[in-house]
């Protein structure tokens, strides 16, 4: 089945009777001219997006005059219209509320922004949406054919438990109406498209007002359609326009066969609970940084080489290391996967060793000791001494060369992409069953390893535990280095508003798996501080803690959650 979608860029004007004969005069293009099955309206397309004129024109649905006319619209054209958002005046209060319209002009469900946008940020732009709306409190889902599609607004794409609840709920496709201004919209408008597609293996689309220079908000416009891979199908420009895209569903079941994260996720060490048609509770996970003034660190991540000789490789590391922290004045120091072995179920079981006994943990231990640093030790095959099972796993040094934290990979690399890859790590490795943090020089930092980085729950869980920086130690490879690993550092990042450090081997063309390379550092604002091209390479940046604290506090998304609706908890 293909759905056949129309994202209508709609430019809107002071006048509601003229927004919504251009509203319906483009529904009907897009399902006479274009063909399209169902067509989408952007957040607050029967007036511009302003306090004192949302006010004014707030009516009851489906009673007002934009119902009638979107319900008139469905029918006469026979097509679905997702009716972007209007201002739902009900009991005396005023909600910001998407209607969905079936061919026959019936209204198919409602739903009420659930996370409304305050956010400031500094010396661009204020928004204040709680001081007019009053928040919604449950989920929203309809049916096309046999697809089932969710409904968000705007803010509510900046939270990744949302969108993984209607995942929950078997949705193929998630419609974002949106008003996002061009600052917020440079920074996160198409990164966030993404990433919800990717992590939720889902189609999505963002459909915003064109945008018009002379407006209190400028919108961004760039409503675009992206994929369950991640990728973009359908970019509008910022004008006027309707944006068509053919959704073919059977992508959905090749992407989830080929790299089958739901099947994955560890159910024993995560899991996220949502909860429908709760009423609001206000003030819940606030966080205050007011008045904190934190410092940083400058880290290393050394992209290396890795050989068939152990010895050589480990003696690599150490150059190099010494090179970070004598030419480059780093503090910590991040290794990558597997430094010390060819990466290879083949390989692991030859170069395991104990933890933290083997030749590797020993000089990882005397380098950290001798030069003073913290050393995130990427990744090594090590044999358990208790029960001699393999596992993937990171060791962290403290600049007195102890061990302060092992992790050990918990979700293990099973994929087969046909033309591309085909890995199964659980054919050698067991996978771990603890998180692990350290404290470093006021950062909190949580590790992952590699395929770790697909999983939201994993990063939520750190973030949740008030970590400030993510590292991931992780050998991408040629097919899905291109397509993800930047996307899925920058979503990481912003995600959970902290630095993010991902950490490759260098690519050798030779190798029996290749690494794809670019390790790279992001900050909380998701913008990429320092990447590496493909061979061997150390990146030095540094981490400003502060950044992580001004980011949180003008985006506080955080505090927003809706945790009586969805929270992802640890399970004990």
């Amino acid at each position: 089945m293909t759905i056949k979608i129309a994202l209508i860029q709609l430019r809107v004007v002071d006048s509601k009777e003229k927004n919504l004969k251009n509203a319906t005069d483009l529904i009907r293009i897009s399902k006479k001219e274009k063909e399209a099955n169902v067509v989408v309206l952007p957040e607050c397309f029967n007036a511009p997006y302003t306090v004192d004129t949302l006010k004014v024109v707030a009516e009851p649905i489906p009673e007002g005059p934009t119902s009638r006319a979107l319900s008139n619209a469905a029918r006469d054209y026979g097509v679905y219209v997702v009716g972007g958002s209007i201002v739902e005046s009900s009991g005396g209060l005023l909600y910001n509320t998407c209607t969905v319209w079936g061919p026959e002009g019936d209204l198919l469900t409602t739903y009420r922004k659930v996370h409304l946008c305050d956010s400031s940020l500094s010396g661009k732009t204020t928004v204040p949406e709680t001081k007019l709306f009053t928040p919604g409190s449950g989920f929203a889902t309809f049916t096309v054919g046999e697809t089932k599609i969710g409904l968000g607004i705007c803010w509510d794409m900046r939270f990744p438990e949302f969108a993984a609840a209607y995942r929950k709920l078997q949705c193929d496709l998630l419609i974002y109406p949106a008003v996002c201004d061009v600052p917020t919209g440079e920074l996160h408008w198409e990164l966030l498209a993404k990433a919800r597609a990717l992590d939720n293996q889902a189609f999505v689309a963002f459909c915003s007002p064109a945008r018009d220079t002379h407006a209190k908000l400028i919108p961004y416009g760039h409503s675009l359609v992206v994929d369950p891979w991640g990728a973009v199908i359908q970019r509008a420009t910022e004008f006027q326009e309707i944006v068509v895209a053919d959704l073919v569903l059977k992508e959905l079941t090749q992407v989830r066969h080929r790299i089958p994260v739901f099947e994955q996720k560890r159910a024993d060490l995560y899991e996220l609970k949502h909860i429908t048609d709760r009423a609001f509770t206000a003030g819940c996970n606030f966080e205050n940084y007011d008045n904190m003034a934190r410092a940083g660190f400058r880290i290393a991540l050394l992209q290396l080489k890795v050989g068939a000789n152990k010895s050589q490789n480990i003696e690599n590391a150490i150059s190099k290391i010494r090179s970070a922290v004598s030419d480059k004045g780093a503090r910590v120091v991040a290794l990558p996967e597997c430094f010390n072995s060819p990466y290879g179920t083949q390989h692991f079981p030859e170069y395991a060793e104990e933890i933290p006994t083997g030749e590797t943990s020993r000089s990882l231990a005397a380098i950290a000791k001798e030069l003073g640093i913290y050393l995130i030790g990427g990744t090594i095959p090590e044999r358990c001494a208790t029960d001699s099972k393999l596992y993937n796993t990171c060791t962290i040094w403290s600049p007195e060369g102890a061990l302060m934290a092992t992790y050990r990979k918990i979700h293990l690399f099973d994929i087969n992409i046909p033309g591309g890859i085909t890995f199964r790590e659980s054919d050698v490795l067991t996978g771990g069953a603890n998180l692990a943090t350290v404290a470093i020089d006021g950062a909190k930092v949580g590790i992952g390893i590699c395929y770790d980085i697909r999983f939201d729950e994993l990063a939520r869980l750190y973030r949740n535990q008030g970590c400030d920086m993510l590292i991931y130690p992780g050998a991408f490879n040629m097919k899905t280095g291109p397509l993800h690993w930047e996307l899925l550092a920058r979503g990481r990042a912003n995600d959970t508003q902290s630095y993010v450090a991902t950490i490759s081997p260098a690519r050798d063309a030779s190798a029996g798996y290749v690494a794809w390379g670019h390790s790279m550092l992001v900050d909380p604002w998701a913008k990429i501080v320092g990447e590496a091209a493909e061979g061997e390479e150390t990146v030095v940046a540094d981490v400003n803690l502060k950044t992580v604290d001004e980011v949180r506090a003008q985006i506080p998304i955080f505090s927003q959650r809706r945790t009586d609706l969805y929270n992802t908890n640890a399970v004990v």
